[in-house]
């Protein structure tokens, strides 16, 4: 290949990808508007087709009596700042319901109850550990469950 067809085909590769990084650019501004809804359909049926109207439920029926009244809320709608400033929030975690909540401080409880435990048992094995006679306290040292001991306690940041 040609030094001149490489100069060539490097330029087109990088025009082509400079395009594509401007469609990416205007997809990602498309996505921060809300999509329009379409307008509600209405269709004609035909007179043959029989419609039937809704009956009262008893919720209503009792209402009725007592006089109470219904309201209807309707959903808050967004202007574009809001629904821009919400899209452009990465970083904000979603909200956690109660229940969600109450199981993550458990988790973090049981974690952190773990570590103590780890902690007294590591100290339990110590001093067992030095009321060794100084024969096995060296063969100890030089085992391999010496070694997963010391693993352990440094995973965990019971020792430096």
């Amino acid at each position: 290949m040609a030094k001149t067809e490489f100069d060539k085909e490097l330029s087109t590769y990088l025009t082509r990808r400079k395009k594509a990084a401007t469609t990416d650019l205007v997809k990602w501004v498309k996505s921060l508007f809300p999509k329009p809804t379409p307008p509600a359909v209405q269709v004609k049926l035909p007179e043959e087709v029989q419609t039937y109207e809704e009956k009262p439920g008893i919720t209503q029926k009792k209402l009725e009596k007592t006089g109470a009244q219904i309201e209807e809320y309707q959903d808050d709608k967004k202007n574009i700042l809001t629904f821009i400033l919400e899209k452009l929030s990465f970083g904000s975690k979603p909200k956690l319901t109660e229940e969600e909540q109450a199981e993550k401080i458990k988790n973090i409880v049981s974690q952190e109850m773990a570590q103590k435990d780890l902690r007294e048992v590591s100290k339990i094995a110590l001093m067992a550990i030095k009321k060794l006679p100084d024969e096995d306290r060296k063969e100890f040292k030089e085992s391999s469950e010496f070694d997963s001991l010391k693993k352990i306690l440094k995973k965990h940041d019971l020792i430096k």
